[in-house]
């Protein structure tokens, strides 16, 4: 297991704000905040929504079973009871008897697992928070911005704002949610090497929050292989059910097929790619449902040669049927006129399909700016 030492690289608290929603300040859209970020932890409500795996003791759980689970990245209460038998069984040391008893206990003490009905009052009471891209229009496309407990695909060609929108949501996401934001920190799992700390500086200053305060909550790993990404989402989990500072509302994967396209390569590894590609995506829809986080995933595209000719789209998002299936909400991004970005909205369970335009600023990404 790789040494994830979230404390070092978490030690502030998420920079929420009680002012106004911001407005544009000058020509070169730079926005105030017109209160000082709050830091007092008192003025910060993070209710804690799920059991540590540690709770299972009471019911049962040996300590050394814990500890087993606890490495594996089962954390919670919430992750043993929604993982499988097959998973539970392949933790070193734990045998199948032992394995149905601890997801017994935890499904029944979880209360959020195993066969429950809510009726539409519980869901709605149960709403999910939606962090605001900076653009309105944007947001507007995508139902009220980007939302907690479910995984949100972001794909297109290079230079179309998929790393742009990351960063921009790592700084937004420590808003206050009377501004559009989370409260939260943000996990960054960079496989692309595309994570830049002096952007979100940039960002945070022009939005007018402490760009140091700002950085301190974004927690950022680099992936340099595809089991080393697995492995990094399984870790994560720690930091996630013990935070240093706030409570994390974030995770982002960019890109979430670097490495799968470069280590399965050829048809010949398209079934074993995709199984791979889909118990990632499940771990990550776990991690999404027990922390309360927004998922967001970047991802390539590639050529589709039966569409030459035909005037239709010469382009298709990577990941085939199951990534198209995990991800809710799939978005492409491409260029538009002048320095403007385009964004359709490709399928939402909840949104019809359209698009909209927006620009990348110092403040991150904002409602499409004529001849910009």
């Amino acid at each position: 297991m790789m040494d994830f030492n979230a404390g070092a690289l978490c030690e502030t608290e998420p920079a929420t704000a009680r002012a106004e929603p911001v407005e544009q300040a000058d020509a070169n859209n730079r926005l105030v905040n017109e209160e000082e970020v709050l830091e007092d932890e008192d003025d910060i409500d993070t209710p804690v929504t799920f059991l540590h795996v540690e709770d299972l003791a009471a019911h049962g759980a040996h300590a050394g079973e814990i500890s087993k689970l606890r490495k594996r990245g089962l954390t919670t209460v919430g992750l043993v009871a929604s993982a499988s038998m097959r998973e539970l069984i392949e933790v070193p040391g734990l045998s199948t008897e032992r394995a149905d008893f601890l997801r017994k206990k935890a499904k029944l003490i979880d209360g959020k697992s195993g066969v429950v009905f809510a009726s539409g009052l519980d869901l709605v009471q149960s709403m999910k928070t939606k962090i605001t891209t900076g653009s309105a229009a944007l947001d507007a496309l995508i139902g009220g911005g980007v939302e907690t407990k479910t995984i949100t695909e972001v794909y297109g060609d290079s230079g179309t704002g998929k790393t742009q929108l990351c960063h921009a949501l790592c700084v937004r996401t420590q808003f206050a949610r009377d501004q559009g934001g989370a409260e939260g920190c943000a996990l960054y799992i960079d496989t692309d090497q595309t994570f830049r700390p002096d952007r979100i500086q940039q960002i945070a200053e022009a939005v007018g929050f402490d760009p140091q305060q700002i950085l301190g909550n974004i927690v950022v790993i680099k992936a340099t292989s595809f089991d080393h990404q697995c492995e990094i989402a399984t870790a994560a989990t720690r930091v996630l059910a013990d935070p240093p500072s706030g409570e994390f509302r974030l995770i982002i994967v960019d890109n979430i097929m670097t490495h799968l396209r470069a280590e399965y390569a050829g048809r010949g590894e398209l079934a074993a790619r995709q199984q791979a590609l889909n118990s990632h995506l499940r771990w990550l829809k776990q991690l999404a449902d027990e922390f309360d986080c927004a998922v967001v995933v970047t991802n390539q595209v590639s050529t589709v040669p039966e569409a030459f000719g035909m005037g239709g789209a010469t382009v298709k998002p990577c990941g085939g049927p199951v990534l198209a299936h995990s991800a809710p909400m799939r978005i492409w991004l491409r260029k538009g006129r002048a320095q403007q970005k385009k964004a359709t909205l490709e399928h939402s369970a909840f949104m019809p399909k359209g698009d909209c335009l927006f620009s990348i600023v110092a403040a991150g990404i904002v409602d499409a700016i004529e001849g910009a």
